[in-house]
């Protein structure tokens, strides 16, 4: 028994475990929103400090960060970057996923955020609760035209 309960310390484990795996990816995304804009303009930053050391530069390059719940630790996000991206990455391989351009080294572009299946439908059934540009995004990608050829060509050929 643990002092001041009538519980063991197991039972009080599988209480706040049932209290608290209820955690979705969507509640905490606004909160790390921060986080990531802090992670996107430091990959760019130092992508372009590399260019100027080595004296190349590349016109445009994808940031690509994914957001997945540990299936073993239900409260733990684990974000996935995949800087520096010369392809561009489909937004229909996955769900919870981020896309930024990056252009001539420092324009930092967001591109689009692929929430899960359950988090879209509630958006598109309420979209007056959302920022008006991003509702129109998730429906151009609900109609596959979040995408054209170009985004998926490196100097005229595809990539």
């Amino acid at each position: 028994m643990v002092k001041n309960s009538e519980k063991t310390y197991g039972q009080l484990l599988l209480e706040a475990k049932k209290q608290t795996d209820r955690q979705e990816i969507g509640e905490t995304v606004g909160p790390m929103m921060k986080d990531l804009e802090k992670l996107v303009n430091k990959i760019a930053s130092d992508q372009a400090e590399k260019c100027f050391e080595k004296g190349f530069h590349l016109e445009k390059y994808y940031i690509h960060i994914s957001i997945i719940k540990d299936p073993w630790s239900p409260n733990v996000l684990k974000i996935y970057p995949h800087p520096i991206r010369q392809t561009r990455p489909s937004p229909y391989q996955k769900e919870d996923h981020y896309l930024w351009s990056v252009t001539n080294l420092s324009h930092i572009e967001f591109e689009w955020c692929i929430p899960s299946k359950e988090i879209l439908t509630y958006i598109l059934k309420n979209p007056n609760e959302f920022d008006p540009s991003y509702v129109n995004m998730l429906r151009r990608y609900c109609t596959d035209k979040i995408d054209r050829i170009e985004d998926y060509m490196i100097k005229g050929k595809l990539a």
